[in-house]
């Protein structure tokens, strides 16, 4: 099987620590380069075995260089929700026009897979059986720019004949690989810290709206199905990827709770004092079976994600 040289953008961040950590671990022959706009400094000790170079998204040449030598690129780049509505101007220009620019840069240095990162927002507020062809209604600017950077890697896959893997991605779930990534507001991270530091749960809505939510083990091994499993046979190059399933959550923190209790030997108090009335209660359908036809399986690793969460948040308390 080829070794790959594999760039990752946005690789010290939520999603691509994650899928770092687990290419470097399952196929140690890879070379993996982390794309970062950090400084040198500022590299967390995990990440320090691996390659990482400056790249900052918007800059056109710290884009060309950081793909030179490149035969794969994972884009995981971008504003977040929270961020793209804070500043549209800069979601656009970032998360749009900065995917624009890696794919030409990557086009033009002879990258032959491109793999992206997108949201399942892209859908809107559908509450049906969602599926690839659901028409995609995004209202939001983090939903939006997704999409529209969607339309510009099919027109690097059909006509300049580039290898691309669209990813619409539910809820994420799971330890980050370090607590400076800034991802904490997140349910299951946000859920687990409170448990951590405080010895309760506070949900500070209703607890009845349904996600669906995905472990990053799962997300982490789906990227590898498509690189080394069935490399080459990507299809139209478009997939959910979800958890396949509905949680509230509820369920949610009661499950944090359960492993808590499994860990630490003592039970945890959940307190709601959100009202009722907030937000949707209908369950998500987010259907993955053409993910599952190609050959891949979930293995939900719930338990495990929120184990080690919780583990890495014992050093809020020191």
């Amino acid at each position: 099987m080829q070794d790959l040289n594999i760039l990752i953008t946005g690789g010290l961040g939520y999603l691509g620590g994650r899928v770092a950590d687990s290419l470097k671990r399952n196929f140690p022959e890879t070379t993996i380069i982390l794309g970062t706009r950090r400084k040198s400094r500022d590299i967390p000790d995990w990440a320090k075995s691996f390659q990482t170079i400056h790249l900052d998204i918007c800059d056109s040449l710290s884009i060309e260089q950081a793909v030179v030598g490149s035969d794969t690129v994972i884009h995981l780049a971008a504003l977040n929700e929270h961020e793209s509505i804070k500043d549209i101007e800069a979601a656009w220009k970032t998360n749009a026009l900065g995917t624009q620019a890696l794919l030409s840069a990557a086009n033009r240095k002879g990258v032959q897979r491109f793999v992206y990162f997108s949201t399942f927002h892209v859908y809107g507020d559908d509450r049906e059986t969602i599926t690839e062809n659901s028409p995609a209604r995004p209202h939001h600017p983090y939903a939006a720019t997704h999409r529209a950077a969607e339309d510009m890697i099919r027109f690097y896959q059909y006509y300049k004949n580039m290898d691309t893997l669209i990813l619409r991605l539910s809820n994420g779930f799971g330890y980050p690989m370090d607590t400076g990534i800034d991802r904490w507001t997140l349910v299951f991270n946000d859920l687990c810290r409170q448990a951590v530091t405080s010895g309760k749960m506070v949900l500070k809505s209703s607890g009845k709206q349904y996600r669906d939510f995905v472990s990053l083990h799962d997300v982490s091994a789906a990227v590898e199905h498509f690189l080394f499993t069935i490399q080459g046979q990507w299809g139209d190059g478009l997939y959910n990827l979800g958890g396949d399933g509905s949680l509230s959550i509820a369920e949610a923190a009661k499950t944090i709770a359960k492993v808590y209790e499994k860990k630490y030997g003592k039970r945890i108090s959940i307190e709601i004092i959100g009202k009722d009335d907030e937000g949707t209660c209908d369950p998500v359908h987010f259907n993955v079976d053409k993910l599952k036809l190609t050959g891949f399986q979930l293995t939900g690793n719930m338990e495990m994600e929120i184990e080690q969460t919780l583990s890495l948040c014992e050093t809020f308390t020191t």
